[in-house]
């Protein structure tokens, strides 16, 4: 370690250039980065439903729709104020790029060809009495097709929705959409303000999500830095000293995001938090050069020296730090999310560069400042002298109390964590500032229904599909449904063979049956696209040769786990009823709820992996095995205490939340890791474990205090953030390090002078 800390201060002018040289070539590759909110880059491709997703989509192909919401004041729609705003919605939806229909109470057709419910022009609704918009009312709610789709139950909301040409949107015309779509419902928000109206699309929810991450990142990134800079400066009463640990920190960002764009990356809605995550770290690893560099000032050596001096005594717990760090980051490659693992790759990729950078660059940038730092410069911190030595004082007269409740504490927090279920709502994930939280909202509570479960119903033969006994057990299938509690409607091809043979035979209600043969089937169907509406043609319910149809099943709003089990229940049952077909599972928010519980589950499992393969890493870099395994405690403790605490007051575990606690491990270690170091370092000079146990407090306290304290506030500037995975980081994170300072502070010290007593009685 010394010869490397004099090859580092000898050549540290080469060096820093050799850093500056490589950072200006990194960083002509953020000009290369880019963001991508779509839904795909959160899915895993190991589920097999996915299969069956992507076939059906390619089958049924979707148009792009977007929809407006509009929420009557006076609770009614079918009343002058709503009709009027959707009359103007009807009238200006061409504005929209691509726009084709518009679907609403106003613009409505029966898929068997009826007229609309309102026969005159827009100009003239209002025009209609009270007593006619009452019939109105009555006749909309009669229309299954209408009620539950484009209208309440209650008649309190009513929904527009517009169908766009293409099935998919790329960037730029998602983006146009998304913007004539918001600027058209201020419009039309302005006109009616008695009428509440919210807009929903895929195209808005990435629109914005992608100005929420870049607001995030331009806006909070530089209050990260300059809170934690001046928290650093104030620590070490210098201006030069904390703008030189800034400057690594940018440095290493801007490498960071070069890399992540010369490798044609792009950021998405978790990794446009690892900026912030890799700007924390690198100002730790900074501050704890930095901290001993100082402290041997105060015991008069020259700045070489002090420098030389601290590189020496940090470099082999700096590394052992960054190596287990980048252990526990890389672990979240055990996620089959591409999203997560991403993320886990960029910061693990920064947790090396802020290495590298901190041992090339900031020897360089310190000495150069040192010579003008002023005499407060040199001054000590009564502060964190103070709390070290009272954590000393308690280790001394209170080790075994101190050890017996934190392992009584970790034992409670340790069950209660058992009461966490891996389920999450993903419509609760949307931000209250999303523009599409508003429609969610009220479409959630008022249309008193859930998602909508699309299947497909797949037989081996051509046209066997409307053979008659075969709709027939699709019919029974379809009622078995109906009278599931979770379950809302169900919607079919059979649905429509019925109607028309109803509509065939005098409108008898004896007569909604499937006909008994199929070439009365043949004739219903052909009948049907002679009259069929634009929103219900035969080819959404229908592939070509009639061998797959699908099935419609719209649920009451539901977890996920709710999800999971209502789809186990339909899987199990469909294959008694109609063991000759196969089910397909096409929809995607099904396999989203499963990969939430994969995902889950396998960062469980990273988190158990990192774990342990960080503790290998401090058995070898530390040579014992004793404190290899005593390292563990304190790295674990934390996540157990909050993870305890999270199952006692909230019970759900998602995706986000667990990939929060399986980074915490590459967080929190670094407190371990300096502490040990010190502490081990001491042991080989000759001390007594209780004074190694003061001259470890005394080291690597300091900086330990001040590494928290900047992560931890700058961690708690993202409760201010558009995003709410980074609000949910700042509930999660700040107590996580802040007890990892804590427990490393008084709880391992007290562990590690127990054991070695023990061991020398022995």
């Amino acid at each position: 370690m010394k010869i490397l800390a004099a090859f580092l201060i000898h050549r540290r002018h080469l060096l820093l250039a050799a850093s500056l040289l490589a950072t200006f070539v990194l960083a002509l590759g953020i000009m290369r980065a880019e963001f991508d909110t779509s839904l795909s880059v959160l899915m895993t491709r190991s589920d097999p439903y996915l299969e069956q997703l992507d076939r059906m989509s390619a089958e049924f192909p979707v148009p792009e729709e977007i929809s407006f919401a509009f929420v009557p004041h006076n609770g009614e729609v079918f009343s002058h104020p709503t009709l009027l705003a959707l009359a103007d919605l009807q009238r200006e939806f061409r504005q929209i790029p691509l726009a084709l229909s518009m679907s609403s109470v106003l613009a409505w057709q029966s898929p068997f060809g009826d007229d609309t419910l309102f026969e005159r022009p827009l100009t003239q609704l209002d025009s209609y009495s009270a007593e006619e918009l009452a019939e109105l009312r009555e006749e909309g709610l009669a229309d299954p097709f209408v009620v539950g789709a484009l209208l309440s139950p209650g008649t309190d909301l009513a929904i527009a929705s517009i169908r766009l040409q293409v099935t998919a949107l790329n960037d730029e015309q998602g983006r146009e959409a998304a913007q004539v779509s918001m600027a058209l419902r201020d419009s039309l928000q302005a006109r009616h303000p008695d009428v509440a109206i919210h807009v929903s699309s895929e195209a808005l929810f990435e629109h914005s999500n992608r100005s929420a991450m870049i607001s995030d990142l331009t806006l909070l990134l530089p209050i990260v830095l300059l809170l934690c800079t001046a928290i650093v400066c104030y620590s070490f009463r210098s201006l030069l000293l904390g703008v030189s640990i800034l400057i690594v920190g940018l440095i290493t960002v801007v490498v960071t995001v070069g890399t992540l764009g010369w490798m044609g990356q792009s950021f998405n809605t978790i990794s446009v938090m690892a900026p912030l995550v890799v700007v924390t770290i690198a100002l730790a690893d900074s501050v704890h050069i930095v901290s001993i560099f100082r402290q041997r000032l105060l015991a008069g050596a020259s700045c070489v020296e002090a420098m030389q001096h601290s590189l020496t005594f940090n470099i082999r717990p700096v590394t052992l730090a960054t190596i287990t760090t980048v252990i526990g980051f890389a672990s979240l490659n055990l996620a089959s999310s591409p999203a997560i693992s991403t993320f886990g790759s960029v910061v693990a990729l920064g947790v090396f560069y802020a290495w590298v950078l901190t041992l090339l660059a900031l020897p360089a940038l310190v000495l150069m400042v040192s010579g003008r730092l002023s005499a407060s410069g040199a001054m000590s911190l009564p502060l964190t002298s103070r709390i070290t030595k009272w954590c000393g004082q308690l280790i001394g007269t209170s080790g075994k109390p101190l050890l017996w409740s934190v392992t009584a504490l970790a034992i409670v927090a340790l069950g209660l964590s058992f009461l966490n279920r891996t389920d999450f709502d993903r419509m609760a994930f949307i931000g209250e500032d999303s523009p599409v939280h508003g429609y969610v909202a009220v479409v959630s509570e008022k249309m008193q229904r859930g998602p909508q479960l699309t299947y497909g119903v797949q037989v081996t033969q051509e046209f066997g599909a409307i053979e008659p006994e075969f709709l027939r057990q699709l019919d029974g299938f379809a009622n078995w449904l109906r009278a599931q509690d979770e379950v809302v409607s169900v919607a079919s091809l059979v649905e429509v063979v019925k109607t028309v043979n109803q509509v065939m035979n005098e409108n008898r209600a004896e007569d909604y049956l499937v006909p008994d043969d199929v070439l009365t089937v043949e004739d219903h169907l052909f009948s049907y696209q002679q009259v069929q509406a634009r929103n219900y043609q035969l080819d959404i319910l229908a592939s070509d040769d009639f061998s797959l149809l699908t099935l419609f099943v719209v649920t009451h709003a539901m977890s996920n786990q709710q999800i999971i089990d209502l789809d186990t229940r339909i899987s199990t049952e469909f294959a008694r009823q109609m063991p000759g077909a196969e089910l397909l599972h096409g929809s995607p928010v099904l396999v989203f709820a499963r990969m939430d519980r994969a995902v889950t589950i396998e960062l469980l499992q990273g988190y158990g992996f990192s774990l342990l393969f960080i503790t290998l890493t401090l058995i070898v870099g530390m040579r014992s095995l004793r404190y290899g395994l005593l390292s563990m405690l304190p790295n674990l403790l934390p996540a157990v205490f909050v993870f305890g605490a999270w199952g006692l007051f909230v019970g759900q575990i998602d995706p986000f939340v667990m990939m929060l606690f399986s980074i915490s491990i590459g967080l929190v270690v670094d407190d371990t890791v300096h502490v040990l170091s010190s502490y081990q370092t001491s042991l080989a000079e000759g001390r007594t474990a209780r004074e190694a146990v003061d001259m470890a407090l005394a080291k690597a306290g300091p900086a330990l205090m001040i590494t928290t304290t900047v992560m931890a506030l700058g961690t708690c500037v993202l409760i201010g953030a558009s995003t709410l995975f980074f609000q949910q980081a700042a509930t999660l994170l700040v107590p996580i390090v802040v007890l990892a300072l804590v427990l490393d502070l008084t709880f391992f010290p007290a562990l590690l002078l127990q054991m070695d007593r023990a061991s020398q009685t022995l």
